[in-house]
């Protein structure tokens, strides 16, 4: 049986002289959590299994990789660009969804239908908001707030919300 595998980031770019790798990984993976004894790099389509010597974090999404018998920057260039795989059941994934997760949901009302689709999640001192591409094609905000969130649906990826009145005219008129 073929195993599944998930994609837990890629190859950035070389670092320093011995063979080391610059990693940035996907937003969902946390290798804190992971002991990497070994991951998978897809070559020409197909993953092949490299032992890891080191990692070192760089931040929450980067990360200095090392592998076995990868000892010099010329044979560390060929890898650069490719995908870091892991075993879909070895993944540690966070599941929790966030604000940031919402990007590309839907925003619906009870009272409007549809009003259009998130396309970023803005954080400022006092609240965060939902910027929306309205279905006019405009841009828009609206309140990230409990209050004004009914329902979450990730499996039709729609949010449906009570946006207060006047709201969303503010950003219609001309």
């Amino acid at each position: 049986m073929e195993n599944q595998f998930a994609e837990i980031g890629f190859i950035h770019r070389t670092h320093g002289v011995n063979g080391e790798f610059q990693v940035s990984w996907n937003n969902d993976f946390y290798f804190e959590q992971q002991d990497l004894e070994s991951v998978f790099l897809l070559i020409e389509g197909i993953p092949v299994p490299f032992f890891v010597e080191s990692v070192r974090s760089k931040g929450e999404d980067k990360a200095i990789v090392k592998f076995d018998e990868i000892n010099s920057i010329e044979a560390a260039e060929e890898f650069v660009g490719l995908k870091l795989l892991l075993p879909e059941n070895e993944v540690e994934v966070d599941d929790e969804l966030t604000l940031d997760k919402l990007v590309g949901y839907t925003v619906t009302s009870q009272a409007d239908g549809v009003i259009g689709t998130i396309t970023a999640v803005e954080e400022y001192s006092t609240n965060t908001v939902f910027e929306l591409l309205h279905t006019s094609g405009k841009s828009i905000m609206i309140p990230a707030a409990d209050d004004f969130i009914v329902e979450v649906d990730e499996e039709t990826r729609t949010i449906t919300m009570e946006v207060p009145e006047g709201l969303i005219d503010v950003y219609l008129e001309e």
